[in-house]
């Protein structure tokens, strides 16, 4: 039988896993969103800039993502 608080543990280690993989296709899926915008000849100054930033969350930090103007 396993320990509670074990058990507690290895489901926030595995949390931690989903969010950092989360965070791999967050990013993936911008790459793919700018490659298909120069692809289909986008043009202007949306292209130029990121439509979002995602800053590192530190323990206790603000997990808000900063959305540029």
């Amino acid at each position: 039988m396993t320990n509670l608080y074990d058990a507690i543990k290895e489901k926030e280690n595995q949390i931690a896993i989903f969010q950092a993989q989360i965070s791999g296709l967050q990013a993936e899926i911008e790459a793919l969103r700018v490659a298909a915008r120069i692809l289909e000849g986008g043009s202007g100054p949306e292209m130029a800039r990121p439509v979002a930033l995602q800053t590192p969350v530190a323990a206790g930090g603000d997990k808000n993502k900063k959305v540029w103007p």
